[in-house]
């Protein structure tokens, strides 16, 4: 028998994403809360599923299974009449898995050198002062990526997509960087908007006591 799906979650981080896709599908799921002010995600239990100690981490039949782009895959794929990926061999199932892609390896790597420079350099090193500066930079850099490739549709063609989904959560990170993402990024803001507004995203959303 199939185990039910359990996701480890941390409210504001970017397993919303995930955890919007399994509301987007309907099926069963539990999810479990990390608080990470806390320090939650550093616990023996939680190392034990994620030895890096980080959300999002899902318990499929039992086995935990990490990073956004292999679970908003996997999970798209339980309920394909959902339709949460493109059709196979389109131009667009291409675009939706090169923004999964870009935001793993570019716009993320940035907003962590920002945010969690003692993931790469030592807490006495002199140069942390400039690689958080420069990751600002580089995240702002790429937030502007973000709006020259949207075309003012959905980010993978004509319809809704784990994209959408995983453009998501970078968009509510805007404020730490002293950025006006609206104004600067206007075709971004009008697809976050249609992105919250969905039911799905409201579920997922008022579970995690989040404001968006």
């Amino acid at each position: 028998m199939t185990k039910p799906l359990i996701l480890y979650y941390a409210p504001t981080a970017c397993s919303i994403a995930p955890h919007i896709a399994i509301e987007e599908i309907g099926v069963p799921f539990e999810a479990r809360r990390i608080d990470l002010g806390k320090g939650e995600q550093s616990s023996p239990e939680f190392l034990a599923l994620s030895p890096l100690g980080r959300v999002p981490t899902m318990i499929i039949n039992g086995e935990a299974v990490t990073e956004v782009p292999a679970l908003l895959t996997y999970v798209a794929s339980l309920n394909p009449a959902a339709g949460l990926t493109p059709p196979l061999g389109s131009l667009a199932y291409a675009r939706c898995f090169e923004w999964l892609g870009f935001l793993a390896s570019s716009l993320h790597v940035a907003y962590a050198q920002f945010r969690r420079p003692q993931r790469f350099l030592p807490e006495e090193s002199h140069s942390r002062d400039e690689l958080v500066e420069q990751g600002r930079d580089n995240t702002i850099r790429f937030y502007r990526e973000v709006e020259r490739r949207l075309t003012g549709g959905w980010a993978a063609g004509d319809a809704y997509s784990i994209a959408d989904m995983n453009l998501f959560p970078f968009f509510t990170w805007a404020w730490r960087l002293d950025f006006d993402v609206r104004a600067e990024c206007p075709k971004w803001a009008a697809l976050f908007d249609r992105v919250k507004d969905r039911p799905a995203v409201q579920r997922a959303v008022e579970r995690e006591g989040i404001s968006v």
